[in-house]
């Protein structure tokens, strides 16, 4: 783990170095902006969710706290729309399982094509939200990482990525809001036990109304498919769907990037549907969920 660390806080050093440097001869300040912020060399990108889950979609009667954690810090390069950065993927649980205590490191490089497209309709919005990227990634374990020794230690992924929200940041509580989160990728290894290759899409949509300017129930889906089949791909061929509601204190205070704008408490209810096999144990076999937790992002 800490060699990992040390590559991605390497990899962020030098990004700000040069990125520093240009700035100094440039006399203006050094900067970081959101991902989409053309005006500062560099940008930073976090999602943090932490949740208590009634069977997280793993096994019945699950109930631990689990977090997931993702960052990207990185640099324009130049006006182009082009990104390069360092990145985590990190998992904490109660859990004694591998799979739910990890961190995968390494850095990338995306690109925006539509980033500077300007709508005026709602439905062609989330064009300037698509990101292709590719990342190569290193894994490490902070439990039961003996039992992880046979996995695949790195992994290459190559995508399509997504993210856009509707009325989220200043709502108008007359019209509704909404959530659009896609990721489509082509894996390597996966992390996994045996040869990968293949592909695997998660798609997130949510859609809500804003009773109050900090209280926004919604539906949502969250569906994970890939090209891999059998009860041991379960978790890569799923889908959780339902409804929650969500407040969010601070929406009001700062700027849409700062953290405690995004900040907020969160409660679903969902129910769950296995796309192609289910788990061959009849005790990981679930059809619902119930979950509640926070949840934080800048630059997202």
């Amino acid at each position: 783990m800490c060699l990992n660390l040390k590559r991605f806080l390497l990899l962020v050093f030098i990004f700000s170095l040069f990125q520093g440097l240009a700035a100094a001869y440039n006399e203006r300040p050094l900067l970081i902006g959101g991902p989409t912020d053309t005006q500062t060399p560099i940008f930073m990108e976090l999602w943090n969710n932490a949740a208590f889950y009634d069977t997280n979609l793993e096994k019945k009667n699950f109930g631990s706290m689990l977090g997931r954690f993702e960052g990207k810090v990185g640099a324009n390069v130049f006006s182009f729309p082009l990104q390069v950065y360092g990145v985590y993927y990190t998992a904490l649980s109660q859990s004694p399982d591998y799979w739910d205590n990890y961190a995968y490191t390494g850095g990338g490089v995306r690109l925006m094509p539509w980033r500077d497209y300007k709508s005026d309709r709602w439905y062609t919005d989330w064009f300037s939200g698509v990101r292709f990227y590719a990342e190569s990634l290193n894994s490490s374990y902070f439990k039961n990482a003996a039992s992880a020794e046979g996995l695949a230690k790195t992994d290459s992924r190559y995508g399509m990525e997504i993210w856009h929200a509707w009325n989220r940041d200043n709502p108008n509580l007359a019209a509704p809001w909404g959530e659009l989160w896609f990721k489509g990728e082509y894996r390597q290894t996966n992390f996994g036990w045996e040869k990968f290759e293949d592909y695997v899409v998660y798609c997130q949509p949510k859609f809500g109304w804003h009773l109050t300017e900090i209280i926004d129930p919604y539906i949502r889906a969250d569906v994970t498919m890939s090209g891999k089949s059998g009860p041991s791909y379960s978790f890569l061929n799923i889908a959780d769907y339902g409804a929650g509601i969500r407040f969010v204190p601070l929406r009001n205070i700062g700027r849409d990037n700062d953290l405690f704008h995004t900040f907020n408490m969160f409660i679903e209810v969902l129910g769950v549907s296995y796309l192609k096999d289910a788990p061959a144990n009849p005790a990981n076999r679930v059809s619902s969920d119930a979950r509640f937790g926070v949840e934080v992002s800048y630059g997202r």
